[in-house]
């Protein structure tokens, strides 16, 4: 198995040995590349909780091979949505954020999945916010454009109930909710701590925002197009495209782990529950080089249609462009200097080596014109510039080679008896019987 077979099978290997969750916590995705864009960022809440019942008890005789889903979306139409708005707007307020939301959809999906030891609900709320505000200031020659980033951990601690056409008042920001509404004997048994786990908001995107945006991994693309940018200030159709991503553990960004809380509490028998969510990630995409900096004691971002000549913005921070000279001027001079060494290197091992003479200063020449009975060719090479006589390099089989092949000096011993054929291959002193 080569080096790449080897590589895909590990793979797959862990593809499909490591276990995949399907709870996820706030997701947030942003592209204000054009102000048309960045008036609806997208933010997606998922979690699953549990409720086991290893002991069995009513709970677990009223969730057994349940199913149950609940899913709709919604607009600004639909009654309870006003709330919703006004609950983010004042927790932008108190994030000191300069956006406001003056529209929104809403997506929502619960689904209930009754096993034979416990039972679990996958919560998924989407939330698609219209909102203005978010440019502070555009740009000018010399001054970059300044975008509020505060809003993007926004928080809902209370509940939201939306009235819909098909499942009537459902109430979208509290796993216990679910339970209320569908399975209201089940929700009376849930006490104590494990209670408060079950009552956590769903909409809590804190974990995008309580992560510095310097933190963030930082890419400028210098070769992005981008058309109708003139709201920010900027001129032509060409500028730099810079796009921020969290949601890896790093030494930069911290570990980012999986959120999950347990409890237990006993009504009939104990029971547990618990909450899973997976770590907070975001993407945020801008028209411009963008540069992290603060505003009144609040975090903003810096945008110009280019980068500065003066420096790089990284994932660290500002990096002088001297610096990344020098650094590529050493790697020349290490690449020099191992060139340099290795032809050094070369030379003094190719006094060891055997070169021998090029061929075509050599010339064959017969030495023997026979070899016993037949004809065979014997030559040896000498220099095309020898002008010595052949007889100097005469080979040593045609010094006395008056016996065919023999060797020279070779005589036949005197006594040496003939052998007798005249009986073929009989005995000397056979005789028939």
């Amino acid at each position: 198995m080569n080096r790449a077979s080897l590589l895909v099978f590990s793979v797959l290997s862990i593809l499909l040995i490591t276990p995949i969750s399907n709870a996820f916590a706030a997701q947030l995705s942003w592209d204000a590349k054009t102000p048309e864009s960045a008036e609806v960022p997208h933010f997606k809440f998922q979690r699953t909780a549990y409720i086991e019942y290893k002991e069995g008890g009513a709970i677990a005789d009223a969730l057994r091979g349940q199913s149950k889903t609940i899913e709709f979306t919604v607009d600004s139409t639909a009654p309870g949505i006003d709330v919703l708005i006004e609950k983010l707007n004042e927790n932008l307020h108190e994030l000191q954020s300069s956006a406001r939301v003056t529209d929104i959809t809403v997506e929502y999906q619960a689904s209930l999945n009754g096993r034979g030891d416990n039972a679990s609900v996958d919560f998924r709320v989407i939330l698609t916010p219209k909102i203005d505000g978010y440019l502070i200031k555009p740009y000018s020659e010399g001054s970059p454009a300044l975008f509020d980033i505060l809003w993007r951990g926004i928080k809902v601690n209370d509940s939201i109930t939306i009235t819909t056409p098909d499942y009537g008042d459902v109430e979208i920001n509290r796993p216990i909710s679910f339970y209320e509404e569908n399975y209201p004997e089940v929700a009376a048994q849930i006490n104590d701590e494990a209670r408060n786990i079950m009552s956590m908001p769903i909409i809590d995107a804190s974990g995008v925002g309580g992560l510095a945006i310097g933190s963030w991994h930082f890419l400028a693309d210098p070769t992005g197009i981008v058309a109708e940018t003139s709201k920010y200030g900027f001129s032509g159709a060409k500028v730099v495209v810079s796009s921020f991503t969290m949601g890896e553990s790093s030494f930069r960004e911290g570990q980012i782990r999986e959120k999950e809380f347990d409890a237990t509490f006993t009504s009939d028998k104990t029971y547990s529950i618990r909450t899973v969510e997976s770590g907070d990630s975001g993407n945020i995409f801008l028209a411009g080089y963008a540069s992290p900096d603060t505003l009144n004691g609040g975090e903003v971002v810096g945008v110009s249609p280019v980068a500065p000549s003066t420096g790089a913005q990284t994932s660290s921070g500002s990096f002088p462009i001297f610096i990344i000279y020098g650094m590529a001027g050493m790697a020349a001079a290490g690449a020099g200097g191992f060139f340099w060494w290795s032809n050094k290197k070369a030379k003094r091992d190719s006094e060891y080596v055997q070169t021998g003479i090029d061929p075509k200063y050599l010339r064959g020449v017969d030495t023997s014109e026979a070899s016993g009975g037949y004809k065979t060719n014997r030559g040896e090479a000498e220099l095309v510039s020898d002008d010595q006589s052949y007889k100097q390099h005469s080979s040593v089989y045609d010094q006395g080679s008056t016996r065919g092949s023999l060797p020279a000096g070779y005589e036949k011993p005197k006594d040496e008896p003939k052998p007798s054929s005249n009986r073929g291959s009989m005995p000397k002193d056979w005789k028939p019987s």
